[in-house]
């Protein structure tokens, strides 16, 4: 809305840029990769493009190919250490900083977008994705790429906006399935703007333009959604709620008059109120489904999938609060921004031992197995679900990542512990001995060790969904 920057907040802008680099890339490659990170790092390994297309399809379903594919041409430069692949994710975080402030001053005022990065740069979940090798910043930085153009093209209609507006929708959707919640989004804002009468061709010829680049890949994203739903009640969305029908009613209900609200209702004629309207929308609604389908269908639930819509509730709160004490939203930003702060070093997740795994096996025998479950990574009531994800052992990939000896891998069937305790015991005994590396626990676990009348079983790790295991036979 402001028709210039002035000096002041741009100078402060860069000050909280900086700090925000600093804080992003400190301790970058300390930890060892995620269990996660390793399929970034396995999928940017591969030798071309076509291979890296059809990891995900295969092996990581609903994560697109956009994300890989860039990735794969950064390794090329920077190589495929830890920090090389996790630095991608700070220079797009540190994108969606300056993507936060160019919003602020488009939709409100530079002071206003200032408090708004301000309460965003140091946030603990911005610290977290800019320190993962995943797709969760370019998501962040694509989603609000395309929020800005679509904005910018709806007040100054051109073809060049249209087609920018255009590219980044595609490329969210390419990068993720979960784009889908903010591209609808803006569609149902738009749909609001024509009902009252104001006709814009070229926003329009955005969203076409994002539907047309992304129609070739429909069959492929369908059958992702399959597997990735089939996968996914395995795991951590689990099965549906067992809520009554009445209230299930209700609450579907509630949420669609909630984004009825926001597509139909009233509100006063001003460019700030259109503004928070919009930006209302595109920060709630795609919660909202999510919300409500948790309730109505099943889990579905996950702040990474809306990880967009947290960026700019920053601005929407400073936004909200500017009208009523200007004073009020610079202390909210600053006390925020203060308290993030705090919480920075509680923030890093626990990371997972894979180099003091990798040091265990290289310390055996070259000829002793390394077993890994085959299927998603389940729940303990749905570990004896038969399915047919990661068939080679999920774990299999970040131990690789750090384990370049000659043991033979073996996937044994994470859904058949009768089967996988036989392959184990057989093994085992030819080798002399074996490693487990297992995403069970308690019973699940047990039931597919091998019996301990006949061989030493040594947990050498225990993590969250994370066990290690030292095989014998016994008198060796």
């Amino acid at each position: 809305m402001t028709d210039g920057l002035r000096r002041r907040p741009v100078e402060i802008f860069a000050a909280i840029f900086v700090a925000a680099g600093i804080t992003y890339a400190y301790h970058l490659g300390t930890d060892p990769l995620g269990a996660s990170e390793a399929y970034s790092a396995w999928a940017a390994a591969k030798p071309g493009v076509g291979a890296i297309v059809r990891t995900p399809v295969l092996h990581d379903p609903g994560k697109q190919v956009f994300y890989y594919v860039v990735l794969h041409y950064y390794a090329r430069i920077f190589g495929l250490s830890e920090i090389s692949l996790r630095s991608m994710s700070v220079i797009f975080s540190l994108t969606t900083l300056v993507l936060v402030f160019a919003l602020g001053c488009e939709m409100f005022d530079d002071n206003t977008a200032l408090a708004a990065t301000t309460m965003w740069a140091f946030n603990p979940l911005a610290v977290v994705f800019a320190h993962a090798a995943r797709m969760y910043p370019m998501i962040l930085t694509l989603a609000l790429a395309q929020l800005l153009s679509l904005w910018r093209v709806r007040k100054r209609p051109s073809a060049s906006l249209a087609v920018l507006c255009g590219i980044a929708g595609a490329a969210l959707l390419y990068t993720h399935l979960g784009g889908i919640l903010f591209i609808g989004a803006g569609v149902a804002m738009l749909v609001r703007d024509f009902i009252r009468g104001r006709r814009n061709p070229m926003a329009w010829l955005a969203m076409a333009i994002t539907l047309a680049l992304f129609v070739p890949y429909w069959p492929v994203a369908r059958e992702q959604s399959e597997t990735l739903i089939a996968g996914h009640w395995l795991d951590w969305i689990g099965t549906a709620y067992q809520y009554p029908l009445s209230i299930k009613i209700v609450l579907a209900l509630g949420a669609a008059a909630i984004a009825a609200w926001f597509v139909f209702g009233a509100t006063a004629e001003s460019d700030r109120y259109d503004a928070l309207r919009w930006l209302g929308a595109w920060t709630i609604l795609p919660g909202l489904m999510l919300a409500a389908g948790s309730i109505v269908i099943r889990p579905m639930f996950n702040l990474r999938y809306i990880a967009p819509s947290t960026a700019t509730l920053a601005l929407l709160i400073a936004a909200g609060i500017a009208p009523v004490s200007v004073k009020w939203r610079n202390l909210t930003a600053a006390g925020f921004a203060l308290a993030c702060l705090i919480m920075v070093p509680y923030a890093r997740t626990t990371p997972q031992p894979w180099r003091a795994l990798a040091a265990r096996v290289a310390a055996g025998g070259a000829s002793e197995p390394v077993f890994f479950e085959s299927g998603f990574v389940s729940s303990e009531n749905a570990a004896n679900v038969g399915n047919r994800g990661f068939p080679f052992g999920y774990y299999s990939v970040p131990f690789d990542y750090y384990f370049k000896g000659a043991n033979p891998r073996v996937a044994i069937p994470g859904f058949d512990n009768a089967a996988a305790r036989m392959t184990i015991e057989e093994r085992v005994s030819s080798a002399g001995g074996g490693w487990l590396v297992s995403w069970k626990e308690g019973d699940a676990v047990n039931s597919e060790l091998p019996d301990p009348k006949r061989f030493s079983v040594i947990e050498k790790f225990r993590g969250d969904r994370l066990a290690f295991y030292r095989i014998t036979p016994i008198g060796k």
